[in-house]
């Protein structure tokens, strides 16, 4: 199986593990987040993708501080590397971070995903799910 690698994006004079991806085919960057249980995005980049972001299932998230954020939630078509999946991403106008979250759900089950902060590079690799007969 194919590995996908992405190297590190400096931002704010950090290099850290912010990769591109496309959902429903126009391109954002995420920071991917092993921490995070759930993929959420600027509603800035919903109204440039096009998403009615307030028809999603509304969900409330705990963020790092251990405060609550309104989500909504969308099951979209989510590519990384050439890989296309349907993944939950939410959408916030409290995401504070500065930055969109790639996070575990609908995402680490799909990809083995491994940081290697010597290399400055994070690479996903798809997992190959037996189907049971």
């Amino acid at each position: 199986m194919s590995l996908i690698e992405f190297p590190y994006t400096l931002h704010k004079h950090y290099l850290m593990p912010i990769i591109p991806v496309l959902i429903e085919g126009h391109k954002l960057w995420a920071f991917v987040d092993s921490g995070a249980t759930f993929s959420i995005v600027s509603i800035d980049d919903a109204r440039r993708i096009g998403i009615d972001w307030e028809k999603g299932r509304r969900q409330m998230i705990v963020v790092g501080d251990g405060s609550f954020i309104p989500t909504y939630l969308h099951d979209l078509p989510l590519q990384i590397g050439g890989h296309e999946i349907i993944a939950p991403i939410g959408f916030s106008e409290r995401l504070g971070v500065g930055f969109n979250i790639l996070g575990r759900t609908g995402i680490f089950d799909q990809f083995q995903v491994c940081f290697n902060d010597h290399a400055r590079r994070v690479t996903f690799q798809k997992i190959l799910i037996k189907k049971r007969v």
